[in-house]
């Protein structure tokens, strides 16, 4: 019964210090939050509004609200240059902001590097520009190089059921070894 209890402690140290040991270098957030990469922002802030854009695969979706008390500028008008381009950019009700959805400029901002982009809103009697810079990433292939996947904690398990399977073995022969050395009486 006590070699079982020592054999059962031994197993669960195995499997700790298999699931606490790992490389040397820190992952920072989980594998499902890393994997999935950060969507481009843009914001751009003037006295009056306050601009905050996020480059979604099929559009460029932008909340504004007023400077002075973060209340939402709903049903407004807004146009976007990009690339040269003077583009409307419609409300959506339905997700309360506003979406500029033309494939020619979505083709454009999706390009690597920093876009500047220009804001022009109507809203009732009051109108403002706001600028900001779109800055959009490659992926980073090392991000996905530190990612562990499910072969690499298999191969953990085996390692640690091997170790366990090592200590049984040393454990088994120094008890035999221990009854030899007594005469057999244990």
């Amino acid at each position: 019964m006590k070699s079982q209890f020592t054999l059962s402690a031994a197993l669960l140290m195995v499997v700790a210090t298999a699931a606490l040991a790992g490389d040397d270098h820190d992952h920072g957030a989980p594998a499902v939050a890393a994997a999935a990469p950060s969507l481009p922002v843009i914001t751009a802030v003037s006295e009056s509004f306050e601009l905050v854009g996020r480059l979604h695969a099929d559009e460029l979706s932008i909340l504004i609200d007023r400077a002075d008390s973060n209340e939402p500028v709903l049903h407004a008008t807004l146009t976007v240059d990009v690339d040269g381009r003077s583009i409307a950019a419609p409300f959506h009700a339905d997700h309360g902001d506003y979406a500029l959805a033309d494939p020619a400029a979505l083709s454009t901002l999706r390009q690597v590097g920093s876009k500047p982009l220009t804001f022009t809103l109507l809203a009732g009697e009051e109108s403002d520009l706001l600028t900001g810079e779109l800055d959009v990433h490659a992926e980073d292939p090392a991000v996905a190089a530190h990612l562990h996947s499910w072969p690499e904690y298999l191969g953990w398990a085996g390692g640690a059921f091997a170790g366990l399977a090592t200590l049984g073995l040393l454990v088994r022969r120094r008890r035999a070894a221990s009854q030899h050395a007594t005469g057999g009486a244990a």
